[in-house]
């Protein structure tokens, strides 16, 4: 008997708030940074470490700001779908993008197996793009998780993009 889920239309819009994540925590290193900052400015240094002190701090906020600008450089993802095609939004934190892909131009949507910098399995959903660029919808340890994403996105290009047929 088919169930409620498997008879409701492919939502429109998927997304990839993951970054987010990594926002946060740069965000929160940056604060307790700019606080021990001041209360070592505030109490002339740390006795413990003496010359080193601001060496040290340079440091970290070298690191800091490096390590901020790195995690920048990974977007919140939207994909809308429509008729013609798709809408593409890529939202930095100081800035956004946003492109539209025609049906005839998509790839089917598939998973990818990876390993991690720890050599753990690692399974994306990627929706291909024009050229070689590709957008990675989900990104974890859990196959059927991605492959239940894939399908899901492949329904709602079925079902929203005029023509499409992967």
């Amino acid at each position: 008997m088919p169930t409620a889920a498997s008879n409701a239309v492919p939502r429109r819009v998927f997304r990839n708030d993951t970054a987010l994540g990594l926002w946060l925590f740069v965000a929160a290193w940056i604060a307790m940074l700019a606080c021990f900052s001041y209360i070592v400015w505030r109490d002339g240094g740390i006795p413990q470490t003496g010359r080193w002190t601001w060496p040290l701090l340079g440091g970290f906020w070298f690191a800091g700001v490096g390590i901020a600008g790195w995690a920048a450089g990974f977007p919140l993802l939207r994909v809308e779908l429509n008729a013609d095609g798709l809408r593409l939004r890529e939202r930095y934190p100081l800035r956004a993008t946003e492109a539209r892909y025609r049906t005839r131009d998509l790839v089917a949507p598939r998973v990818e197996h990876a390993r991690d910098d720890d050599g753990d399995a690692r399974y994306d959903c990627v929706l291909g793009l024009p050229g070689p660029r590709r957008v990675v919808l989900y990104s974890g340890a859990d196959a059927d998780a991605a492959q239940r994403r894939c399908e899901e996105l492949a329904a709602g290009l079925r079902h929203h993009c005029r023509g499409f047929s992967g």
